[in-house]
């Protein structure tokens, strides 16, 4: 066996730096936690950029299938630009790596819409229109005509990641479950399935999270 030099020791431990090095750049290219990202997501012939709600540029988005097969799902024929809401990072170079999309809108209102602000979670139906949200004031219900007072709920988080609320009188219930789902009426799609039950009646929709610490 071929002994150890001073030279060959001084080469490993030069690798072994620079090894180091490496990993810990790699690392801090996408260091900090996700962030919520909302904006317009543009797709051109070099792939899709992001311009977040009042931003002046639009930043670069990592290719990702996941994004492209939502936007060729939810975007209507011959547009190239959807507002999204999703997580992600940003690296050290200005691009985004989306992580997961939390819904994709043709329709509504885009970076205008504020009803993220004050919701840990939304859910809403297009045709017949309705929307539920959960904040820590409570549960509250819109339907086409009106909007009503927001109720008190228990909460209850299911092991399959499942959420449920009820209000304390039995007659108001709000679920959503951990599955992707599309608007049959606009192709928008969101993160969440959701099923509001009101008094007996039993109406399905779709849900996103709000930006709003959850309990």
């Amino acid at each position: 066996m071929r002994p150890f030099t001073l030279k060959s020791t001084r080469i490993m431990l030069i690798a072994m730096v620079l090894l180091v090095s490496g990993c810990s750049l790699l690392r801090n290219s996408w260091s900090g936690p996700e962030q919520r990202m909302s904006g317009l997501l543009e797709q051109g012939s070099a792939g899709f950029t992001l311009r977040q709600c009042g931003a002046d540029a639009a930043q670069p988005v990592i290719e990702n299938a996941t994004l492209e097969s939502i936007f060729a799902q939810a975007a209507q024929p011959g547009q190239t630009a959807i507002f999204v809401d999703m997580l992600g990072r940003t690296d050290s170079a200005g691009r985004v790596q989306a992580a997961k999309v939390l819904r994709m809108q043709s329709q509504g209102r885009g970076c205008a819409d504020s009803s993220a602000n004050d919701a840990q979670w939304v859910a809403l139906q297009y045709q017949p229109a309705w929307r539920a949200v959960l904040a820590a004031n409570g549960l509250t219900r819109r339907d086409a005509e009106q909007a009503y007072s927001p109720v008190s709920v228990v909460t209850e988080q299911l092991p399959d990641g499942s959420l449920n609320a009820r209000s304390l009188s039995g007659d108001l219930e709000l679920w959503l479950y951990p599955q992707d789902c599309q608007d049959v009426v606009t192709g928008d799609y969101f993160h969440l399935h959701s099923v509001l039950l009101f008094n007996g009646e039993r109406q399905s929709g779709c849900g996103y999270q709000g930006r709003q610490a959850a309990p």
